[in-house]
């Protein structure tokens, strides 16, 4: 295995375990809300504080991971990490819209069909079945987790029209009006690439 191959998989395989941890936190959380609601501005919630320790831990061990190794640069995953590094610390410092920082945790729930489908590839296995059925799994999770909860955001509306929503800082702000848009055209650029790849596939019989 060449030196950019095993980084590749080694890379992969630590983003796997964080996203099962991560996304499972945040699954978790979402369907045991308790306090944790769209309406709630100001709450401190454990879980959703934890959990946004871990993903901004290993988010900044991955853009060391780009910065020493060019092979695994890319350019799009970069700006998807420096929007999720300043979004978390602006959500993890202050105790505000804990509901918005877990629907980003949410959708990590996709990523381990995502890793896992790199270590296939890698290992040889894009004929096998499990690479399909793999492949099946992340077009569904992917759409479920990252673009089904879009509408979710416009669950903010009554605090926009109370004008609560304006009084988080502007960091916040920054991170739902100009981040959280730009991350969710990359979903649908990243979605769109795995129908084609499907696609491809299931033509070929």
């Amino acid at each position: 295995m060449s030196g950019n191959v095993a980084t590749a998989s080694s890379v992969s395989v630590m983003s796997l375990v964080h996203s099962v941890v991560v996304g499972g936190m945040g699954a978790y959380v979402f369907m045991y809300p308790g306090e944790v609601l769209p309406t709630k501005l100001w709450y401190d919630s454990p879980a959703v504080r934890y959990t946004g320790c871990i993903f901004l831990g290993y988010t900044v061990a991955d853009l060391l991971v780009m910065a020493t190794h060019p092979a695994q640069y890319d350019f799009m995953m970069l700006v998807h990490h420096l929007m999720s590094v300043f979004g978390i610390v602006a959500g993890t410092v202050v105790p505000v819209l804990p509901y918005c920082s877990n629907l980003v945790f949410l959708q990590e729930l996709s990523t381990p069909f995502v890793n896992l489908r790199i270590i296939l590839y890698e290992l040889g296995q894009k004929t096998s079945l499990l690479y399909k059925l793999n492949g099946v799994l992340m077009l569904v999770v992917f759409f479920s987790c990252r673009l089904a909860t879009i509408p979710l955001w416009f669950q903010l509306s009554p605090l926009m029209e109370t004008g609560e929503l304006y009084t988080v800082g502007t960091a916040l702000l920054i991170t739902i009006f100009g981040c959280m848009p730009v991350v969710s055209v990359f979903n649908l650029y990243w979605f769109s690439k795995m129908c084609k790849g499907a696609y491809r596939i299931l033509s070929r019989g």
